[in-house]
């Protein structure tokens, strides 16, 4: 009989008989593996196992027997996921492969409800139990593979589909999912289905054809002979064909390049030939036989993720080409930095043409990824090219493609495409912009426009600020890894401002192999306007006309060459005056590190790590340090004393010059400027030399739960320059013992339904040191040549407490009192004055369980720590014995739920005094809230009331509100409110600013686009925006 014909008969007698519905396993029971010898090694994603002798696979009361397995196993990556195996069982010494698989009575005597025999088996299985090895110790990876190892992998590759059901391995359409359909050919006690035959590794690859009744019932076929003396079926009634196989025979990488083509259409006329075999109820085929395919009806074509409907289709599977008329294929978009996309990108065209399995070529073409038939936007052209491909990640050093070092798998990097021509951009149904040729990375999809929002405010007036992407514009490409934009701004109080954002993530910069990442952002404006910095500078003229800043941030980890392994960092930073970044960068500003201008080299080998390092000034305005040039060298750990003794240390040599900051010539700014006491313009070396020694005991040993740390630290320095002038030598030694004891009890019999506890762990780590420093110079003399705060602190200290800080205001101080100078790493070296002080704090953990019966885990019920110091010489505390006391709590009662409170308490006149609490709600989908009070005594006083809400007022808007209020002398803080529309392809958000300290009343309005990755409204609110599709239609 004709192949085909031999497929539609087999179809019709799959259809005959009736099914035995067979219910999975529970997914609570465990899984217990036996067997007399085992291998074990890590191949992909896979732990592999190959089993020998009494192979046995038991789950709660269903078992599988065979003579040797190969397994995959899959290991779940959260604890309430399950560990999944793919097995591959063959039968050996004259034994079959025996399933005997039971129903869900709880009777413990109840028979199988089917017993099945056959020469081998493959299939999944899966269990939140886990999984018990009853083996012996496995042995390591066989140098040669078994004869079994190559059969489990053809299996492996032709069937295992991550989509079908659990067990056994039945390629029918599942249609309940809560149970597991399973056929027998006659006796299922006493039929041994024909095995499939088996190909070498070396040989072609094998195509599996599979037909369902696309409906369930009605499929008609008729057999038809060709002249050419081909098979050709012509199937009506609605169809389904399954087509999957290999290209390359072996194990494909995490199971990620099977091969799998399910097409199902009304009418379907198949022409093939050179049928290798028929096993199983399944038709075997050689990758290198001839099957065309044609389609009209209703067509839906899928392979992997991606999903095509057409009108009328011709494919060819061999060649994996063909034609669809009046198509729409759908396809999700790769992860975007760990972010996987929900939605779906839809292409949909007159005549799409698939070239190859990852090119598509459609002509007529509309690209968007809105579901409704007309779409709100879409980018439509007269040809779009589609490619969805994984290009090898090259090895720079070796020239060949990459490997996992773990898995020795080989590494690609997925890039989807779309290549356009004849564009035009519609909104709406109006075209908005035509440009002649068009290129987008579909992981970032995006059409010129990158972002585009709508103010108005009194400090910058009516703005339309705007970034285009620049590789759109010119029509070509991105390279891997780059974003570059041009930001056109209009300001109607300030000017026109221009400039350019250029993002890097790449393997190799200018020549230099190895990955570095950067960016550089220009940006500049002729300002016509005055600067309005907040309460008491509202009305400051700015010491430059032309305005503007560059910055490049950039590090790479060299590979080859002279600096092999070595990391480079070099930054630029150039500001116009001193109050640009604060008015136009306001949060960079705020929250941003100081932009230097250095290079700095670092080589890290196990412990110890060598750093050099030149630094420039370039903003005169600010205090700076350029060191010219600065070597450090770190050694951290490092036993002595065989285990007994502990090192560490840090050396550095360096030439310093530190630049003052010059004096506002604003008189607003400069009545409010003085120079910090540790300010001054001095220049010289700078040599140090800082060690510490420790003996670690642990008292466990003599039955006390503690460790004991005796240390000895000390430090010679040496600085060419001074605050008095001339150079200084300093001696430093702190010597004391740190100590740390862990208690922990639990009661399993609290329970409580209103404070959602279920057990309770209640976890403490008391900590203690105790310890004397003495230096041979005083804190005093020493101009500091490290920065202690950033900029914008430094003018903040600058205007609250001129025109001369107090000491007990003093940073150098607290950092003192803080026990900075006790560490070998410190961050500052001058830093460094008598001491002697008693640290004692302790950390609490309160831990509960919750979730489902057999899926709980572990949380954090109540957290609370809390710290304080002891001077015994109370003038090193302002008179003082106590002080830096500390504590913050939080009592998680829900997992949305959290009361929140934190303080700090220094007890001499003036110190800091401060104390807060506060509520948060949080329903990821729904909503958050926080409502919390501060209250602030010591060199001011304030009493703060901060309110946040954002809520999901419905289907299609978000609206978010915050004020914060001070009961004190401030007043009216500021408040913010916006409203946000949720539309099927685009994102409004309007919104109003109220800033007290500004006397500013701003307006905001911004489009953005759903599909986004990451969008502004769901970085601001923190509520979830899928896009839309994402769960279906809206």
């Amino acid at each position: 009989m004709r192949p085909l014909g031999v497929l539609v008969l087999w179809l019709l007698v799959r259809l005959a008989p009736g099914q035995v519905e067979l219910q999975r396993p529970d997914l609570a029971d465990p899984i217990t593996v036996t067997a007399s010898e085992a291998a074990k090694w890590t191949q992909g994603a896979y732990q592999m196992w190959r089993l020998k002798g009494g192979v046995s696979f038991t789950q709660g009361k269903n078992s599988w027997r065979a003579a040797e397995a190969i397994v995959w196993v899959d290991e779940p990556t959260s604890f309430d996921e399950p560990t999944k195996l793919l097995v591959y069982l063959e039968a050996g010494g004259g034994e079959p492969v025996w399933l005997d698989l039971y129903d869900k009575t709880p009777d413990e005597t109840a028979t199988p409800i089917a017993r099945q025999q056959s020469p081998d088996w493959f299939g999944r299985l899966r269990s939140v139990g886990g999984v018990e090895w009853r083996t012996p110790t496995p042995t390591a990876e066989p140098v040669e593979k078994p004869a079994i190892y190559a059969r489990a992998q053809t299996r492996f590759s032709a069937e295992w589909d991550p989509l079908a059901g659990e067990v056994p391995a039945n390629r029918q359409p599942i249609r309940d999912e809560g149970v597991e359909p399973v056929q027998y050919l006659g006796d299922p006690f006493m039929t041994t289905a024909p095995a499939p035959q088996r190909s070498d590794a070396g040989q072609p690859s094998v195509r599996s054809i599979q037909l369902f009744p696309r409906y369930g019932a009605g499929l008609q076929a008729d057999l038809l002979t060709s002249p050419a003396g081909e098979s050709v079926g012509v199937l009506s009634g609605g169809a389904t064909l399954v087509i999957s196989g290999v290209d390359v025979p072996g194990m494909p990488l995490a199971a990620g390049s099977v091969d799998r083509v399910d097409l199902s259409a009304d009418r379907v006329v198949v022409w093939t030939s050179g049928v290798s075999g028929l096993s199983g109820g399944r038709l075997d085929q050689s990758g290198d036989t001839p099957i065309e395919i044609y389609l009209e009806g209703n067509i839906e074509f899928r392979q992997g993720e991606r999903t095509i409907y057409a009108n009328r289709m011709f494919y060819d599977a061999r060649r994996k080409t063909g034609i669809l008329l009046d198509a729409e294929l759908l396809t999700p978009l790769p992860d975007v930095e760990g972010y996987q996309y929900r939605g779906l990108v839809r292409l949909k065209a007159q005549a799409i043409r698939q070239l190859e399995d990852s090119r598509y070529v459609a002509e007529d073409a509309l690209f968007t990824t809105s579901r409704l038939e007309v779409p709100t936007y879409s980018l439509k052209s007269d040809r779009i090219t589609f490619d969805d491909f994984a290009r090898p990640v090259i090895d720079p050093v070796t020239g060949q493609q990459a490997a996992n070092p773990f898995t020795g798998e080989p590494i690609t990097n997925r890039e989807q495409n779309a290549r356009a021509e004849g564009n035009r951009v519609e909104f709406g149904g109006v075209p908005l912009i035509r440009w002649p040729t068009l290129e987008t990375d579909l992981q970032e999809p995006r059409y010129y426009i990158d972002d585009f929002r709508i103010r108005n405010d009194s400090v910058f007036g009516f703005q339309v600020l705007t970034d285009l992407d620049i590789y759109q514009l010119l029509g070509s490409k991105a390279p891997a890894g780059t974003d570059w934009t041009v930001g056109i701004d209009y300001l109607s109080d300030r000017g026109l401002g221009l400039g350019t954002n250029y993002r890097y993530d790449t393997d190799h910069f200018f020549g230099a192999e190895g990955p570095a990442t950067g960016r550089v952002d220009i940006w500049g404006i002729r300002d016509d306007g005055k600067d309005n910095l907040g309460f008491g500078r509202r009305d400051i003229v700015p010491e430059e006309s032309f305005r503007g800043r560059a910055f490049w941030d950039h590090r790479q980890r060299v590979r080859g060459g002279v600096f092999n392994d070595w990391v480079v960092q070099g930054q630029i930073g150039w500001i116009s005056d001193r109050t640009f970044l604060e008015q136009y960068y306001e949060q960079e500003w705020d929250e941003g590190a100081d932009q230097l201008t250095g290079l700095r080299l670092r080589r890290t080998i196990d412990n110890q790590s060598l750093t050099i390092e030149a630094n420039g000034q370039l903003n005169e305005f600010f205090t700076e340090t350029q060191w010219l040039p600065r070597l450090d060298h770190w050694l951290m750990g490092q036993e002595l004393g065989g285990q007994n003794l502990t090192w560490f240390a840090h050396s550095q040599a360096a030439y310093a010059n530190v630049n003052v900051a010059t004096t506002p010539t604003n008189p607003t700014l400069a009545a409010q400027f003085f120079q910090f006491p540790w300010e001054a313009s001095v220049e010289g070396e700078r040599l140090v030399t800082r060690q510490e020694i420790d003996l670690p005991i642990d008292l466990e040993d003599y039955g006390l739960p503690a460790k004991v740390v005796p240390y000895f630290m000390g430090e010679v320095a040496h600085w060419g320059d001074s605050l008095a002038g001339g150079d200084l030598q300093r001696t430093y030694l702190q010597t004391g013992v740190r100590a740390s004891a862990p208690f922990w009890a639990i009661n399993p019999n609290v329970r409580d339904p209103l404070f959602n506890l279920d057990g309770l762990a209640h976890k403490v780590v008391f900590d203690g040191e105790v310890s004397y420093a003495d230096a041979s110079r005083d804190l005093n003399e020493f101009a500091l040549f490290d920065e202690i705060e950033d900029n914008s602190l430094e003018e903040i200290r600058r205007r609250t407490f001129f025109p001369t800080i107090p000491a007990t205001q003093d940073p150098r101080f607290y950092l003192v009192r803080s026990g900075m100078q006790g560490w070998v790493a410190a961050p500052t070296v001058e830093v460094v004055d008598d001491l002697s002080v008693a640290r004692l704090g302790m950390r609490h953990r309160l831990q509960t369980k919750r979730g489902a019966p057999g899926q709980q885990r572990v949380v954090d019920w109540l957290t609370f720590d809390t710290n304080a110091s002891l001077f015994p010489d109370t003038d090193q505390n302002f008179g003082e014995t106590v002080g830096l006391v500390d504590y913050d709590l939080a009592w998680h009662l829900g997992d949305r739920f959290t009361f929140l409170s934190d303080g700090f308490v220094d007890l001499f006149n003036d110190g800091l005094q401060t104390w807060s609490t506060g509520v948060a709600l949080n329903r990821p989908a729904r909503g958050n809230a926080y409502i919390g009070y501060r209250s602030i005594r010591g060199p001011f006083n304030s009493d703060l009331l901060s309110l946040r809400l954002n809520y999901r007022l419905g289907p299609k808007w978000v609206g978010s509100a915050a004020t914060v209020i001070d009961f004190g002398e401030a007043g009216n803080i500021g408040q913010t409110f916006a409203l946000s529309r949720i539309g099927e392809s685009l994102l409004f958000t309007m919104g109003l600013n109220v800033d007290e300290s500004k006397n500013n009343v701003g307006f905001s309005f911004l489009v953005e686009p759903r599909f986004l990755p990451r969008t502004s409204l769901t970085r601001r609110t923190g509520i979830d925006i899928p896009p839309a599709g994402a769960y279906g239609l809206e």
